[in-house]
């Protein structure tokens, strides 16, 4: 994990000059932030104009759900910078617990959001995983779409653990500010918190299969299904073999985790220092 500050009070004081404080949503454990998409991207400008390495993540019923197994990836989502509901169930059950989130921040939405801001301001961005295909179909699709965008540079996500200091030593020589890592949870976030600092990028925030859909290997969901927070749905009819465990199964333990905290009463709003 990444090291904070040097002492409390320097974090008192960058928290105070830097940033506005935090007020999170307890979810099965897991303090998600309380913001909209707007409140969310000018955070993320705010820590790329900062010195220093941040990362944001997102997080649904499945990421909640290994979490409360994998101590290695719930302390990197508690120490995340800014952490979003990508999922709608997981507004869903703030709302069940009393403490209703301003909205619905998925990093796909937000990636796209991201890029055409680094168009603009001329900031460099480095796309990492998924396959040979997908990255390079979707960094022509930003270029495309996006006129001045800087790619810094690419490469798919088919490598050896042996091989991430390279590919990091790779990311910082490029010069990117933003780094957005498609590899799938929990490997994505991992793979940030152990290796950012190395990159040099000021700002990450791991994207699942967003790449997929960028270049159109793959679709999302219709736009009523992602407002009735269907998209789960969605896939799980396009991929039942895979998929049918992680929604199915792993709906129903989110369910039970988010009842057993209403009935413990441990739905609470925090406002920490970080």
């Amino acid at each position: 994990m990444k090291e904070r500050f040097v002492s409390p009070d320097a974090e008192a004081v960058a928290t105070a000059v830097s940033m506005p404080r935090r007020e999170q949503v307890i979810v099965a454990g897991i303090p998600v932030d309380n913001v909209t998409e707007d409140e969310a991207a000018a955070r993320i400008e705010n820590m790329i104009s900062e010195e220093g390495s941040h990362y944001m993540a997102v997080v649904n019923a499945s990421k909640v759900v290994a979490a409360q197994r994998d101590r290695a990836l719930r302390n990197i989502l508690v120490d995340a910078d800014l952490l979003t509901a990508d999922g709608m169930s997981v507004v869903w059950a703030a709302r069940m617990l009393g403490h209703p989130l301003r909205g619905r921040v998925t990093g796909i939405d937000l990636f796209e959001r991201l890029v055409g801001a680094a168009a603009k301001k001329r900031w460099p961005i480095y796309l990492l995983g998924g396959a040979a295909a997908s990255i390079e179909g979707t960094v022509a699709q930003l270029k495309a779409r996006h006129a001045g965008l800087i790619v810094a540079g690419h490469r798919d996500g088919y490598f050896e653990a042996s091989e991430s200091g390279e590919i990091a030593e790779g990311i910082k020589n490029s010069g990117a500010y933003l780094l957005f890592v498609g590899m799938g949870s929990p490997r994505q976030e991992k793979w940030i918190s152990e290796n950012l600092s190395r990159t040099g990028a000021r700002f990450a925030l791991g994207v699942g299969g967003t790449f997929d859909h960028v270049s159109g290997l793959s679709r999302r969901a219709p736009g009523w299904m992602q407002q009735g927070g269907l998209e789960w749905l969605y896939r799980l009819a396009r991929e039942p073999r895979r998929l049918w465990r992680r929604y199915l199964v792993g709906n129903a333990l989110f369910g039970w985790l988010i009842i057993k905290q209403a009935l413990s009463r441990s739905g609470r709003t925090a406002t920490p220092s970080r």
